[in-house]
């Protein structure tokens, strides 16, 4: 059955509680205050559920040595309206991340190893650039240089695209070598490690260090998009999701809502002095002090853990998505207080449940200091000036019409809907003449001026200029290529004023003999080739290492 939002409205909610109010800090604040505070975060993550379209959603909030609330909303299986349990599995996805720098942290202790040491001397037969100066923490922070998501066995070796330390780029790529260092240095597989050196030593007997089809039905069912081939927006048919097994260090682990909490408070003590799995508390808090500058504005990152700072609070944070998975915690350094959130919707829908976990543990907070729950962060997000983008817009292929109002609506060919913002200038949208692909708009002396959509360009009406001519040369390199894994999909190439576009909004910059970089930055290490041509169009799209096979319709 293909689910719709309608199919979740009725979605039954529970919420059950563990523990005692037994720290001081919380025998201070009054139970009112308590429960007004909980009482909002219930309310605010089934706001969460409706808007976002969540089949099924888990969160559980806590103080160290005090209450625990889960909350569970819709189901673990919403097709078989199957309740979510307190022995439901979910997947925590690169929130697993941490759990392997803390591996190699204590590795680092034992002095087995030292987080300066060049990965290549450790493990020489990942086929790093010959000569590369990348370290163990260069991988820790994602600041080695190499892809995202390249094969570590890459058909022709990995490469590195800026000097180690020099800019940040997210690497699961890296974290998948960390792990199997851990292996190499230990001779147990890392789902062996991740069991036996966190996970049961902290009571997490019902987690799991890999994600295997021996325990598929302790899991929620996650749901994807059911059409895969376009941009997902929200409200759009829902199916559920493959299963895959995972075991890789970038992403393994499965939990749920309340175990994760003893880990996340492990985290905070920590942070505030003690010694946690190995490390003796100065150790310890250099694990979770340690970070570096990342490419985005208010974070930064060190040993899989993102730190970011508002209102006065210091967090612990990290978010992550996996094919059926969606998840985020937020631990606050000062008062320990820690939420976890996953939902069973797919990565690729974009969402995280970042602002229900920073909520949680802000209304908990709030609570212990005996000042009112703060307000809720609102789930549409703000546009800024969105009468800017309101016009008619005019190329070859048609036209359409942007209206302002509390949402921006498209309409074109006599019908209408919502353009959903997903950042900066690209937007989505369910209109049925333009639901293939997102929508860029250019602007030209800081004022939107054009649009694109895949391969078409439209001029702002009144606006200056033309569209620039296309390139047949690099036109005969778009088309529809597709990996049939599904953590790949689909990659849509488009040729548009005589470049090349990963979908409407990544360019591809040619920098070398069939060779193309992907992303903004001039720095990216993202790659791109084109083989096997048939009458001069590449029937193979090599997107960092990946293959995609021409499937054009």
């Amino acid at each position: 059955m293909i689910l719709t939002r309608r199919a979740f409205t009725t979605g039954a909610i529970s919420a059950t509680v563990s523990g005692s109010l037994a720290t001081q800090s919380l025998a201070q604040a009054s139970t009112s205050a308590v429960a007004a505070a909980f009482a909002a975060i219930q309310r605010y993550g089934e706001a969460h559920r409706q808007h976002f379209n969540l089949p099924g959603m888990t969160l559980a909030v806590g103080v160290p040595n005090g209450v625990r609330q889960t909350f569970n909303f819709g189901f673990a299986n919403a097709d078989a309206r199957t309740p979510i349990t307190p022995d439901t599995l979910f997947q925590i996805g690169s929130i697993s991340k941490v759990m392997v720098a803390l591996l190699v942290h204590r590795y680092a202790a034992e002095g087995r190893l030292r987080l300066t040491d060049r990965v290549s001397d450790l493990l020489p037969s990942v086929p790093l650039p010959r000569g590369n100066t990348i370290t163990v923490q260069h991988l820790l922070d994602h600041v080695a240089g190499i892809p995202g998501d390249a094969p570590t066995f890459a058909a022709d070796g990995l490469w590195t695209a800026y000097a180690p330390g020099s800019h940040w780029h997210y690497s699961n790529t890296g974290y998948d070598i960390l792990g199997k260092l851990t292996e190499h240095l230990s001779g147990k597989p890392l789902a062996q490690l991740l069991q036996e050196q966190i996970l049961l030593p902290l009571g997490m007997a019902r987690s799991r260090g890999a994600i295997i089809g021996a325990d598929r039905l302790r899991y929620a069912q996650g749901y994807e998009a059911a059409d895969q081939l376009a941009p997902y927006v929200r409200g759009v048919p829902l199916a559920p999701a493959p299963w895959v097994d995972v075991t890789f260090g970038a992403g393994s682990v499965a939990s749920t809502a309340n175990e994760m909490l003893s880990f996340l408070q492990a985290l905070a003590g920590a942070a505030q002095g003690k010694g946690v799995l190995g490390l003796s508390p100065a150790q310890a808090r250099e694990f979770v002090t340690h970070a570096v500058r990342s490419e985005a504005p208010g974070m930064t990152y060190g040993n899989g853990l993102m730190h970011v700072g508002t209102g006065g609070r210091n967090y612990l944070h990290h978010t992550g998505g996996m094919l059926s998975f969606s998840s985020s915690f937020h631990t606050d350094v000062g008062s320990g207080i820690s939420a976890f959130a996953s939902s069973t919707i797919n990565a690729f829908a974009e969402y995280r449940p970042r602002l229900l976990t920073m909520f949680a543990v802000d209304a908990i907070g709030s609570a212990m200091a005996g000042k009112p729950v703060p307000s809720t962060p609102g789930l549409e997000p703000t546009l800024p000036n969105p009468a800017s983008y309101a016009a008619r817009y005019i190329g070859p292929s048609g036209g359409f019409e942007v209206q302002a109002g509390k949402l921006l609506t498209i309409v074109a060919n006599g019908q209408s809907a919502p353009l959903e913002w997903l950042t900066e200038d690209i937007f989505r949208t369910t209109h049925p003449s333009f639901r293939q692909n997102s929508f860029l708009f250019e602007r030209s002396g800081g004022a939107v001026s054009r649009a694109a959509w895949g391969s078409s360009s439209f001029i702002r009406a009144g606006a200056a200029g033309s569209i620039p001519s296309s390139d047949p040369a690099i036109a005969a390199l778009a088309g529809r290529y597709v990996n049939d894994d599904p953590w790949y999909g689909p990659a849509p190439v488009v040729e548009r004023g005589g470049r090349l576009w990963l979908g409407t909004e990544t360019p591809m910059t040619k920098i070398g003999d069939n060779l193309w970089r992907i992303g903004r930055e001039s720095w990216s290490p993202e790659r791109a080739s084109f083989s096997d041509f048939i009458d001069g169009r590449p029937q193979t799209f090599v997107f960092s290492g990946t293959k995609f096979t021409r499937h054009d319709i």
